[in-house]
């Protein structure tokens, strides 16, 4: 049963009072700022670019990726730093917990991820292409992977994996299928339900849903109006997915982007992905500033308020390891900031987006976005939905006065240490490639117990082409190699293969994209 109104105390050396949540609105009863937390690490980010030759369908000329890769364990202590200073906790299973309100989470309790997939401007941007380019500003395996990790060290280790569930609303053919596989996320299939979700025992689901398919919007599925103010055309009218209610408690996973329409996007746009009429709010002519409907940046709060009423948000993670700065958000201008943040309050983390966003913006002569306003100086929109967002909605505070940074840069990455629970636990590294090889680490608790780990390597088609040996270890760590090689030590052609490691029963895996362009 999920709850529909509850209470919960903050933890934490700088939470300065009791930060209560309901089931409509955020109050901050002791002070007018929320706590945020921003964590930076310019180790972490491997990005080189260049200024391209195409302009965008909002007249800037996109930057060429050249290069993009991020240092997966470091983005993971990253997210988990994060994760322990918001919270007061030093350990990360606790630090999880205590964002959840009293009674929760318990052994069955859901759990969504919402992803951003939205970037590849088909209208203007041909200057990356993303089924064979990292996408430097697209959701990261290394993110997703230490949430879940996190997640599933609650309850003393014992938080089962199935109960987690990543989702995003994305088109799952033509080019735009490769867009999870080239970010690190497996494939997934039509089930016997005729929707794109993969579940298997031992790891988290992944649900990516297909707005044509009817299973995805049952009769019951929760409406609502992003614009009961406006006149009939303007008023859009939604319905959440399925696959967003049907969890009892939400984390908010947004990459750091300006935006066309809103001026920027950040951890309540992304609620955009929930509903199967995102595009209703633009309204006839939503890009007329004479128009009184503009209803993209009207409508932002509203959908962080309906959606937030049927899966309460535990958490918003904002993505500002390479942000967006202009000519966003499907393409346009990158810049490196190295970081990952993290608040419960939604419009105290766009809030810092904004700033993050406006900083670079100065260093590079561009106009600084405000929140009131339909546009800045040189034409650019502004965040009009945070000042909605506080006055109208009563969502949260843009206040910056909790903010506490950290920067992780110096300190040197060395082993991983997992804490030994009653149930063993596991952890890997990211992929690494050496000539035609590839290799993985596998950690595991300091328990000195026998840990038993599997492997085995699927096609695109999900077809098995090696099954590796089964290896016994006390260690606290393993290395995987796989050839190139199927079970009759033939080598295979070049492609995508998903290698899935089972440890102790927990299955992780990693996305080999033979064909990935960096120069």
């Amino acid at each position: 049963m999920k709850r529909r109104e509850f209470f919960k105390s903050a933890a934490g050396g700088f939470l300065l009072g009791p930060l209560i949540i309901k089931r409509d609105i955020f109050a901050y009863p002791t002070a007018p700022a929320s706590p945020v937390v921003s964590i930076t690490d310019r180790n972490a980010v491997d990005l080189r670019f260049k200024e391209g030759s195409t302009v965008n369908s909002d007249h800037v000329i996109v930057d060429k990726i050249l290069h993009s890769s991020v240092d997966y364990l470091r983005v993971v202590r990253m997210v988990d730093t994060a994760v322990m200073k918001l919270t007061g906790q030093d350990e990360i299973g606790k630090a999880w917990e205590s964002l959840f309100s009293q009674g929760y989470p318990r052994p069955d309790t859901k759990i969504g991820i919402k992803l951003n997939f939205s970037y590849g401007d088909s209208r203007g941007d041909v200057e990356n292409n993303w089924a064979e380019t990292p996408c430097p500003f697209g959701p990261k395996a290394a993110v997703t992977d230490a949430i879940v990790t996190g997640l599933t060290r609650m309850l003393e280790g014992h938080f089962p994996v199935e109960n987690i569930t990543l989702f995003e609303r994305l088109y799952s053919i033509g080019l735009r299928k490769y867009f999870p596989l080239i970010q690190g996320y497996r494939r997934v299939f039509l089930n016997e339900k005729g929707i794109y979700r993969d579940e298997k025992e031992g790891m988290c689901a992944v649900h990516w849903i297909y707005h044509r398919k009817p299973s995805e919007l049952p009769p019951e599925a929760p409406r609502f109006v992003a614009a009961p103010d406006h006149p009939e055309g303007y008023r859009a009218p939604q319905r959440i997915y399925k696959a967003v209610y049907e969890n009892d408690f939400l984390i908010n996973y947004a990459i750091a982007k300006d935006h066309r329409a809103a001026g920027t996007t950040g951890v309540m746009k992304n609620n955009f992905g929930c509903t199967d009429n995102p595009l209703g709010t633009h309204g006839r002519n939503w890009n007329d500033d004479n128009s009184p409907y503009p209803g993209t940046a009207l409508c932002v709060p509203a959908f962080q308020k309906y959606v937030d009423k049927e899966a309460p948000f535990i958490l918003n993670v904002l993505d500002a390891l390479t942000t967006v700065y202009e000519g966003g958000p499907l393409a346009g201008k990158v810049y490196p900031d190295s970081l990952i943040a993290v608040s419960q309050d939604p419009v105290a983390m766009d809030a810092y987006e904004l700033q993050i966003i406006n900083d670079v913006r100065r260093k590079k002569g561009l106009s600084v976005l405000g929140t009131k306003g339909r546009r800045a100086a040189d034409g650019h929109r502004n965040a009009q939905f945070l000042s909605i967002a506080v006055e109208k909605y009563q969502l949260g505070s843009m206040s910056m006065d909790k903010l506490s940074s950290y920067d992780l840069t110096d300190l040197p990455q060395s082993g991983v240490e997992i804490p030994a629970y009653e149930k063993k636990q596991s952890r890997i590294s990211g992929l690494r490639r050496k000539g035609d090889q590839y290799e993985i680490t596998v950690f595991l608790d300091n328990s000195k117990r026998k840990h038993v780990i599997r492997y085995r390597v699927e096609d695109m088609g999900g077809h098995v082409v090696r099954n590796g040996k089964t290896v016994t270890t006390r260690s606290s760590g393993y290395d995987l190699v796989w050839d190139h090689r199927d079970d009759k030590k033939k080598k295979v052609e070049d492609g995508v293969y998903i290698w899935y490691i089972d440890v102790d029963g927990l299955i992780h895996s990693a996305t080999i994209f033979d064909k990935i362009r960096n120069e």
